[in-house]
């Protein structure tokens, strides 16, 4: 998976206007010109139950890709909390577990 690969895909990113890792995710699919639609889980309570539901945690952020497959938008185990090898392998992976 690539960023160009990437923006062959629908994205919508789960945030809250006070998140750092937020923040730090859309910095990066921007400065790749990836498009997106933005949720604010803080304005949408039952966006925040959906996501709660789909990864069983209530941590942020969450990229949805093609409203059918979640990947996290942080890597706590990497320095800075992000790597972007890391993100593109797990959207590569989640995206073909369709198979």
């Amino acid at each position: 998976m690539t960023w160009t690969d990437l923006e062959r895909h629908e994205l919508l990113v789960y945030v809250t206007t006070w998140c750092p890792d937020c923040h730090r995710l859309r910095r990066h699919l921007d400065s790749h010109d990836v498009s997106y639609a933005v949720v604010d889980i803080d304005d949408d309570p039952a966006a925040a139950r959906r996501l709660a539901a789909l990864t069983g945690r209530t941590a942020i952020p969450y990229v949805e890709i093609d409203g059918e497959h979640i990947v996290r938008g942080w890597h706590e185990e990497r320095p800075g909390r992000w790597d972007d090898s890391v993100f593109l392998q797990e959207a590569g992976e989640a995206l073909q577990a369709d198979g």
